[in-house]
Formats: C-alpha cells, structure tokens, sequence
C-alpha cells in the first residue's frame, strides 16, 4: 500500500509539473496584439538604487513597445522594497524610459507598491474604470504567468508582453516561479488588505 501512494504521489507530481511547465511555456510568449491604452511595466528589486539587469530589460522592452505604440500610457510599477533604497523601482524605471527617448508624460509612477499583487491594486487605481481600456501588462517571460493570473485576480483584464531574461537566471527564474506560484492567493489577501 505504501508503494502504490508513493507511486501515485510522484505520478501526481510529475503531472503538475508538466503541466505547469506547459501553461508557463505558453504564457512566457506574451500576447499583446496592437495598441493598448495602458502597458503597465513590472518592477524588479534594486541593486543599491540601479536597475538590475532584468529590470534593464523590461525597460528596454518597455521602450520598444512604447515607440511602437505612439498612444500607449505606460505606468511603471514598483515602489521602494529594499532597507537601503532612496528611490523606488518605478523612478528608476521612469530614468531608463526617458533616456531611452519616452516622453515623461506617457510615464506615470505607481510607486507605492512592494508586491506584483499591490501592483496591480494601484495600477487599477490611477486608471479607474478599466471597463473599455486595452491594457497590457509587461514583464519577464518566466514572470508572465503568475502575472497575468493576478491581474485577473485583481480585476485588471490584460494581455501581456514578455521581456527576455538575463541568460544566468531564465532557469532559475523558471524553478522560482513554479515555488512561488502557490503562495498567489495568500499574496493577494496581504494586497486586498494593504489596498
């Protein structure tokens, strides 16, 4: 009997792992499609107030879509996380965005936020009625998954755009998210009661 629940609890795992793994494949390709009213840009922890360089490539993504998209809003999302920061993510990202040739008005800050589901909360505040908005979301491929399943958790309907990762951490990242992905709910409880 013992043999047969350990057999099935590996099988059970396997499966969740194959399966996670799939939906994680298929969110990692974003699926933004045209112009959007709003491209809300993910935050990432500071290294001593500089961009670490995954954030680099969300902004640098974000940069692309926003040449793209010459009437898309663009809310950098991220607000002072670590003890020893003096600026918050959404400034640095709105440094990078600017020196990269936005215009600072397409630029608005929520800056207030220490977690993806707070993220959302806030961001969902400075648009207001999000009823007939097109909004996407951008952040690092293996991120997009979790991401994506929040802002629908938090009311937000949005498609993605998928920023590539530093080559040394994409695996890494990928085995994190599969960790993390559980806690989702318990995050958005600390968010609901925070917002």
């Amino acid at each position: 009997m013992k043999k047969l629940f350990t057999k099935l609890a590996l099988t059970a795992a396997a499966t969740g792992i194959v399966c996670f793994s799939l939906k994680e494949a298929k969110a990692s390709k974003g699926n933004a499609d045209g112009e959007m009213d709003y491209l809300l840009v993910l935050g990432y922890r500071l290294e001593n107030d500089e961009a670490a360089p995954a954030l680099k490539m969300r902004c640098a993504k974000a940069a692309e879509y926003l040449t793209e998209h010459k009437n898309t809003v663009a809310i950098v999302c991220g607000g002072i996380t670590g003890k020893t920061q003096t600026k918050s993510e959404a400034q640095v990202m709105k440094e990078l965005l600017v020196a990269n040739g936005i215009e600072e008005e397409r630029i608005i800050l929520e800056d207030k936020s220490k977690t993806t589901a707070e993220n959302f909360y806030n961001a969902k505040k400075i648009m207001g009625e999000t009823g007939n908005s097109k909004i996407a979301l951008l952040s690092s491929e293996r991120h997009l998954l979790r991401a994506g399943v929040l802002a629908k958790k938090c009311g937000i309907n949005a498609q993605t755009v998928a920023a590539p990762s530093p080559s040394g951490a994409k695996i890494s990242g990928y085995i994190k998210e599969f960790f993390v992905f559980p806690f989702i709910f318990r995050n958005l409880k600390e968010a609901e009661k925070n917002g």
